[in-house]
């Protein structure tokens, strides 16, 4: 087959995994804590054919260099911070700053091969009351799927049902009480954690991820501590997408015309071999 027909093939496969991934980052502009993706591509492998000896002063490589396209090499997460919504909902909660994930304790199909229960890690800060499943009169606060907040030392946000008041300071302090009785209250620390290192991180689909196996760059992040990262919490705010939307209709747009090229360069070769075959003929 011509050199070209691969070359053309190849790049437009890992083409079509580009626009997914703009696409993905559009379908997702209005999800809460979303973090956009970004595909960088690497040249494959390169074939030197018709090499000749080296003459002075050339200073190019000799021979006659042909790719074989390009793939894309990873899909990085950015983390660069959305911007604030406020939504005046006392369950809705903000960070702000790069690299702190809220922790929940999940459980299910794709979480856990063993089907026991795993932390993983999220910017989404829309959590619910959910009666606990084992104490009663009791909730807790969870994702939208039942999956556990965690505070400090893996410690489930549980409280009585009928305490109507929640209270978040911007260095995480959790306080739970009834209003009829503002003495009587549960304090937790909102302990996040801190991932410096963004390819770690495993998506697991619905805005949540894990971190990769064998990987230890994990920090209990404590929001009181002396020395750690411009990181603070705010309540009745919900973190929105960092997608620009321009930005990505732009790559789209742009990925799409090269895909028009290469493919054209598919029907180019296919015409040129046509015409070496008639004049064989």
């Amino acid at each position: 087959m011509n050199s070209s027909m691969l070359t053309s093939a190849n790049t437009l496969s890992q083409l079509q995994l580009k626009i997914d991934t703009h696409a993905n980052n559009v379908a997702n502009l209005n999800t809460p804590g979303f973090k956009r993706r970004q595909a960088l591509f690497n040249d494959l492998l390169h074939q030197a054919i018709t090499a000749q000896p080296r003459v002075t002063p050339r200073q190019t490589p000799h021979g006659l260099r042909i790719g074989y396209g390009a793939k894309v090499a990873q899909t990085t997460l950015r983390q660069e911070q959305g911007s604030p919504i406020t939504t005046h909902h006392p369950l809705d909660f903000m960070i702000e700053g790069e690299g702190a994930w809220f922790r929940l304790l999940a459980s299910g199909p794709g979480v856990n091969a063993e089907g026991g229960t795993e932390v993983v890690y999220t910017r989404d800060g829309s959590f619910y009351k959910t009666p606990h499943p084992e104490l009663a009169g009791m909730v807790r606060l969870t994702a939208a799927d039942g999956s556990p907040l965690l505070a400090a030392f893996d410690e489930e946000i549980t409280f009585p049902a009928h305490y109507d008041t929640i209270s978040l300071t911007e260095n995480g302090i959790l306080e739970l009480y009834d209003s009829r009785q503002p003495e009587e209250r549960l304090t937790y620390n909102l302990q996040l954690a801190y991932i410096s290192r963004p390819d770690q991180l495993i998506a697991l689909g619905q805005n949540r991820f894990r971190l990769a196996e064998g990987e230890a760059d994990l920090i209990d992040l404590n929001l009181q501590g002396e020395g750690e990262p411009a990181i603070r919490l705010h309540q009745g705010m919900l973190e929105s997408a960092n997608v620009d939307l321009s930005e990505e209709l732009t790559q789209l747009m742009a990925t799409q015309r090269l895909m028009q090229f290469t493919s054209r360069s598919i029907t180019m070769a296919d015409e040129m071999l046509g015409l070496a075959n008639s004049i064989r003929s």
